[in-house]
């Protein structure tokens, strides 16, 4: 092997993102140790198999590549899923298809770029979950001045007029001031995304916020409810506010168990997350976090829900409000940790608490 060939087999393998070699017949004739990882296979089983194999039905992609093939044509950025044939599972790619020149011939195969775009979708996601929580801060201050003026005004007077009005007019007024209570306390959580709290900042064992919490909700709970631990006993303190932290996982766990009607098992799980770090201005070196995981064995969420879970006022609750979560996640960020729900009809729901060991 010749000095230009090493060159070119160390920067063909240096690449971060997945490069793949395609023969004119389609098939795989190389691919670099990038989309070895990006789809779970090896080297050897990426070679000499069709590429439709790790795009199926994704039919946009391979008719580039084969006009590619064939007219020796460039296309860029173009979308669609890759395919894990392992776990089965898919993921979302983005993909640049230029001809393989050799020798001044073109159409000697095609060259693809291809990028996982999993995490651009998940960064996405939290900016415009962020934006939906700051543009609610907004309303809130404007609608806490209408409102809760008036709705004083209006409990104050329902309340001095059960006073001197008989007996039979209370029921009546007594459902006014009981409405204009669950308004007021709406309008206070409201407020909470305008003027959170500032964070006292101190070193926590979570198992042992979370051991608070089940205290209690393993009394309230039906029978029928099965609670497993399975904590890491080696996770590190993790520097946060106490009651605010306590307010996501009460919220979180309370979710749980009204997902169980008819009874289940409710899964808490901790554990070191090597995959999920965090950088700051003032801690540029990525930083370890925590994950804490709460499943459920529920009724889980239709995809609409899904997608529209931390979207303020959205609830599935006939009873609810549709700030818990949107709040939960607001306290989470402003402890620079992430949220991440999961769930399917029938399968149950997991939610998962990334929370950095240190605060910056």
């Amino acid at each position: 092997m010749d000095d230009s060939t090493h060159c070119f087999e160390h920067i063909f393998s240096s690449f971060v993102d997945g490069v793949v070699l395609v023969t004119p017949s389609g098939t795989i004739d190389k691919a670099n140790p990038a989309m070895e990882e990006m789809f779970r296979s090896s080297i050897e089983s990426l070679t000499d198999k069709p590429l439709t194999e790790f795009f199926p039905e994704q039919s946009e992609i391979n008719t580039k590549v084969r006009e590619t093939l064939s007219r020796g044509t460039s296309f860029h950025d173009v979308r669609g899923l890759g395919f894990r044939k392992a776990s089965r599972s898919s993921f979302p790619v983005s993909v640049t298809v230029s001809p393989y020149m050799n020798n001044g011939v073109p159409a000697q195969g095609a060259v693809l770029h291809v990028r996982d775009m999993s995490l651009f979708k998940e960064l996405e996601e939290s900016s415009r979950r962020t934006d939906e929580l700051s543009h609610l801060g907004v309303l809130s201050l404007g609608m806490a001045h209408e409102i809760k003026n008036p709705l004083v005004a209006i409990s104050g007077s329902a309340q001095l007029l059960r006073k001197r009005l008989p007996d039979q007019h209370h029921k009546f007024l007594d459902v006014v001031i009981k409405e204009s209570e669950r308004i007021n306390r709406m309008m206070e959580r409201m407020l909470d995304f305008a003027r959170p709290a500032p964070l006292e900042l101190k070193l926590l064992n979570i198992h042992q916020i979370l051991e608070e919490i089940l205290l209690l909700e393993k009394r309230n709970a039906s029978a029928d409810i099965r609670f497993v631990q399975n904590y890491d006993p080696s996770l590190p303190q993790v520097e946060g506010d106490e009651d605010q932290l306590k307010q996501v996982f009460l919220n979180l766990i309370r979710n749980a168990l009204e997902a169980m009607a008819e009874g289940g098992t409710l899964e808490l799980r901790t554990r070191i997350h090597s995959n999920y770090t965090v950088k700051t201005d003032k801690h540029p070196n990525s930083r370890q976090a925590i994950l804490v995981e709460i499943r459920d064995s529920g009724s889980g969420l239709e995809a609409e829900d899904l997608e529209n879970i931390f979207t303020p006022f959205h609830t599935t609750k006939s009873k609810g409000s549709g700030l818990g979560l949107p709040l939960s996640l607001k306290i989470v960020e402003n402890h620079k940790g992430k949220m991440k729900v999961q769930s399917k009809t029938g399968e149950g729901t997991r939610v998962q608490v990334f929370l950095p060991v240190e605060q910056g």
